[in-house]
């Protein structure tokens, strides 16, 4: 009986589950490997790498091949681990080059004013957490898995440990009394109402059930904090996603001229070119520097 990726797919899976991977990753993974399963429902020995390069090149868009490659090669590294495969047919091959997308910062002072203001007034705990994505840069993943423990408040140590980033690399995001102010001053305080009895285990941000938050819950608290600021487009949407928030850190620490590997540390970029990205897009600094005139 001939071993297909078919017949596979329910073990990688669980494979990734022990490991720590989250449900939108399985679930990406699975639906990539069912379509590759039709493509090829013959034994994944005999899968060739010219018939698989073939298959992602009918892919329309390059980030869509360079995420069903990711997958596949995912799988395949899993198939010879466990000496199902001889060969990974995988080896060799390359996705499409993508365009890079510059950052989108919350343009303009005034925009940025007005949502200041509305995060202020937010009720908390999402006051907490959008002043953590505006001050520190976090993505919204990585604030939502914060548990207690991960929050180090001593003086000259504050600091959040960040375990399931998007690079899945583990990092501290430094905090502080001037860089990060609010969001200091806000984990003391949300810390101080959950009282000194928790678990250190026990989710730093939680819903009325006592479950972690969910991101479509951010999500509709960030829309309603648009709409009340008045950052909405004529359809009603708002202006800016929430992760535009990380964006507008990064573009403003560059603005004030901190390093380049500051910003990239804060960020946790593995690839320092992702963090130049947002160096493109100061043109505020840029334009300042210029007319300024020549420095003597």
């Amino acid at each position: 009986m001939p071993t297909t990726i078919s017949s596979l797919l329910h073990d990688f899976t669980l494979t990734l589950r022990h490991k720590g991977r989250t449900a939108a990753t399985i679930k990406a993974y699975a639906c990539d490997l069912r379509a590759a399963a039709a493509a090829f429902p013959g034994d994944i020995s005999e899968i060739p790498r010219a018939a698989l390069e073939a298959w992602l090149a009918e892919v329309p868009t390059a980030s869509t091949q360079a995420r069903k490659l990711a997958s596949l090669r995912t799988f395949f590294a899993w198939c010879l681990a466990r000496e199902l495969i001889a060969r990974d047919p995988t080896l060799g091959l390359e996705a499409r080059s993508t365009t890079r997308r510059l950052p989108r910062p919350v343009k303009g002072d005034g925009d940025r004013a007005a949502l200041d203001a509305a995060i202020g007034s937010a009720t908390m705990p999402y006051r907490l957490i959008f002043t953590l994505l505006r001050e520190a840069g976090m993505r919204v993943g990585e604030v939502l898995a914060l548990n207690v423990s991960d929050v180090s408040l001593a003086p000259g140590q504050e600091g959040l440990h960040v375990r399931d980033p998007k690079n899945r690399v583990e990092r501290v995001v430094i905090l502080g009394p001037n860089s990060t102010e609010k969001s200091v001053r806000l984990l003391r305080r949300h810390l101080k109402a959950l009282g000194p009895d928790m678990p250190p285990t026990h989710p730093l941000f939680c819903s009325n059930r006592k479950t972690r938050t969910r991101y479509t819950t951010v999500v509709w608290h960030w829309n309603k904090l648009c709409a009340g600021a008045g950052l909405i487009d004529p359809e009603g949407k708002p202006r800016y996603t929430i992760h535009q928030l990380r964006h507008t850190a990064a573009t403003e620490l560059l603005e004030e001229g901190h390093k380049i590997e500051t910003v990239q540390r804060r960020l946790g970029h593995r690839d320092i070119r992702t963090t130049m990205g947002y160096a493109e897009v100061s043109d505020a600094a840029i334009r300042a520097e210029l007319e300024g005139g020549p420095r003597r």
